[in-house]
């Protein structure tokens, strides 16, 4: 996925809302995960963006738009979401 974020001309961040970032943290080191973690204390994305449930995907454009929205995962996960960057 790394490589398509460079050729594809995306960002993948992970947003932290729920105030668990040390296990947060340990999740992503146990999976081995090196995507920047975002820690929102202040619950904007889930007041902005309506995350209400985790994990909640949301694809947003160059310009600011709101894309996709995925809720839950999948094992075909990157998949779904590279064929949504595809179709941007």
């Amino acid at each position: 996925m790394k490589k398509s974020e460079s050729e594809k001309g995306f960002k993948l961040l992970l947003i932290d809302s729920k105030g668990m970032v040390k296990r947060s943290r340990e999740i992503l080191e146990e999976k081995k995960v090196t995507i920047p973690l975002l820690i929102d204390s202040r619950f904007y994305s889930r007041n902005v963006l309506t995350t209400m449930y985790t994990p909640t995907t949301i694809v947003i454009d160059r310009e600011g738009r709101l894309r996709a929205r995925l809720v839950g995962g999948s094992k075909d996960f990157e998949q779904v979401l590279m064929d949504i960057v595809e179709s941007l």
